[in-house]
């Protein structure tokens, strides 16, 4: 596993960027299906090192996979097959759009930023900002933490407005190998879900 993660551990997501709420869960059933090339970002040669966006360099490329949601017992919600492409804008910008579809076959789809600004003492301030055709926006702060395998990790975070969201993300292995987890868990009201993400690189 990479012990580096502006080489190979850098996750976001977002996908968290991906993941619906459970008041969205009613819009996904109605929207409109969309393929994958609608979803493709045009390659980015990688970012320097030294630059902040660099933290994200493990998501670059295209990933597809699945993003299952439990409630607090168990109980599968839902079960979203999920389309994602990472590029580069610039020294602190690396852009996502991406397409969920559910088990009918019907798919919403989003853009979103991943956003890395280094202060002045040299840390990192880590955003990313999401907004869906349903009408979901919503804004994640990072953390980069350590792992129980040594790794680094990304943490994301967000609570407002009712809903509260934490997630465990990181990138594993390189290349076509190359694979993206995500573990979670949302408060959405008085609702508790448990959710995980599992993507391999295209």
């Amino acid at each position: 596993m990479a012990r580096n993660l502006a080489a190979r551990t850098r996750a976001l997501v977002v996908s968290l960027v991906a993941l619906p709420t459970l008041a969205a869960l009613p819009l996904l059933l109605s929207a409109a299906p969309a393929p994958l090339a609608a979803t493709a970002l045009p390659a980015a040669p990688p970012a320097p090192p030294d630059e902040p966006v660099a933290v994200f360099a493990g998501l670059e490329g295209d990933w597809v996979g699945t993003f299952v949601g439990f409630d607090a017992a168990g109980k599968e919600l839902y079960r979203i097959a999920v389309k994602q492409s990472y590029r580069r804008i610039d020294a602190n910008t690396q852009e996502v759009v991406l397409a969920d579809t559910d088990a009918s076959g019907k798919t919403i789809r989003g853009k979103g930023r991943n956003v890395a600004t280094r202060r002045a003492d040299g840390t990192l301030e880590l955003r990313c900002i999401v907004d869906k055709e349903n009408g979901d926006h919503v804004e994640h702060e990072g953390r980069l933490v350590k792992g129980p395998d040594g790794d680094e990790e990304l943490i994301w975070f967000v609570e407002r407005d009712g809903r509260s969201e934490t997630f465990r993300e990181r990138c594993l292995g390189s290349g076509k190998d190359a694979r993206y987890e995500i573990d979670g868990m949302g408060r959405y009201g008085d609702s508790l879900v448990l959710m995980a993400g599992r993507y391999r690189r295209q």
